[in-house]
């Protein structure tokens, strides 16, 4: 991947227009690492029910302190209201490494809980910049019953939704193995003017009264689904 700051769209512009040829060398340098997911489980009081799952991504570009670090603060905002909330399903909570190589901590996460692949009562996904300062926000459900759930949680807080992705659409980051396999979900993501910029850092892109209002109706929404004791 070549990435090129934004301050160059117009000079780029210009060449794409000419057809312009272009040389690339990269000097790279590859050193081993690992890395690692973060995962929580609160029990419910009835294990014979299907699991709700949270996931948010963990890793990325730089500080991208609202592309990353305002959906962390929803999850960690969901596992302290479901853990205080009783809730009859277990919970699963996932913060997943590897978001910007591919979504490559999804594929261990999947294969570490086999038993999510047969059955789940739905997967929340919070995606990037949740409420990034004057953007509009994305959802994108697996069908109209978890839709009208996602809606009716953010109405709660005030929130209104701005746009919504067709049930059959691509879903968006590491949701997609869930969609592969045929799991419910739900998604939420915003639009930023920083995304993927070295300059998404704290405090300018950030508005934290209004990711605070997401937090709490995500918290409310997933306590409400992890209570249902209906099978799903």
């Amino acid at each position: 991947m070549l990435q090129v700051s934004s301050s160059e769209t117009a000079w780029l512009r210009e060449r794409a227009a000419t057809r312009a040829e272009a040389t690339l060398i990269a000097h790279v340098n590859r050193a081993p690492v690992e890395a690692f997911n973060v995962t929580a489980k609160i029990s419910g009081s009835n294990p014979t029910l299907a699991p709700v799952v949270v996931m948010a991504p963990r890793s990325g570009w730089w500080q991208c302190a609202s592309e990353q670090g305002s959906r962390l603060a929803c999850w960690l905002e969901v596992i302290h209201s479901v853990r205080a909330g009783n809730p009859a399903r277990d919970c699963l909570f996932v913060a997943l490494s590897g978001h910007e190589l591919g979504f490559i901590g999804m594929d261990p996460y999947m294969k570490r809980h086999p038993a999510l692949q047969r059955r789940s009562h739905a997967w929340t996904f919070f995606g990037s910049d949740i409420g990034a300062p004057q953007q509009p926000n994305l959802i994108h459900a697996s069908d109209e019953r978890l839709e009208r759930w996602g809606v009716a949680a953010m109405e709660k807080e005030g929130i209104v939704v701005n746009a919504k992705a067709r049930y059959d659409s691509i879903a968006r980051g590491e949701t997609r193995a869930v969609q592969k396999i045929g799991g419910r979900f739900f998604t939420i993501a915003c639009d930023s003017q920083v995304y993927h910029n070295p300059v998404d850092r704290w405090p300018e892109s950030i508005d934290v009264s209004n990711l605070a209002r997401y937090a709490r109706a995500f918290a409310n929404g997933v306590l409400e689904l992890a209570r249902q004791n209906e099978p799903a």
